[in-house]
């Protein structure tokens, strides 16, 4: 990931909207933070390495409309002795033909950021997204390496989502390492 790519930002966190740039991994935090002048770079040697998202297949989702309420998005955070992280948990999906990946990764300070963007499998017709089309809920987890010393990582949903559990805001979880 070039250091001076900034994240995507989307208007509505609400809904549904793919990103063009998801990556599901493995991806390295950049050593810089030149997209954001507001942002002093890492420390050296600080980074989060290896980020890997790993999606669910269709055989493992559940129908699940997200405004119920009955399954919440959510992820839980194990940290090895070796920093080597975690994350996991469920999220809901739109249609057969999304997955969720990395859209940024950056460091500042004490903290590690993981951006989640929604994305539609490159390989898939209009007609099959729409085809597709539902609410769905599947396991996922998201797995790195923490380099240097973090209080807290950060992993932020820029779209897809409609209830994530134990957020600071509607998009965002923050565990502490």
């Amino acid at each position: 990931m070039p250091g001076d790519l900034s994240p995507s930002r989307v208007r509505f966190h609400h809904r549904f909207n793919p990103l063009e740039r998801v990556y599901v991994g493995p991806i390295t935090s950049p050593p810089t933070n030149e997209w954001n002048p507001y942002y002093d770079d890492p420390e050296p040697g600080k980074a989060l390495a290896d980020v890997t998202v790993h999606n669910s297949t269709i055989e493992d989702w559940v129908v699940s409309p997200p405004g119920t309420n009955y399954r919440m998005d959510s992820l839980e955070l194990t940290v090895d002795g070796n920093k080597v992280f975690t994350a996991t948990g469920g999220l809901h999906y739109r249609d057969k033909c999304g997955f969720f990946g990395v859209n940024h990764l950056y460091v500042r300070g004490s903290t590690a950021t993981i951006s989640l963007g929604y994305s539609h499998d490159p390989s898939c017709s209009e007609s099959k997204i729409r085809d597709g089309a539902g609410f769905w809920y599947g396991p996922i987890f998201v797995a790195g390496t923490l380099n240097g010393d973090f209080d807290t990582l950060r992993i932020a949903l820029l779209n897809g989502n409609t209830n994530f559990d134990g957020s600071t805001s509607d998009h965002t979880l923050e565990f502490e390492v």
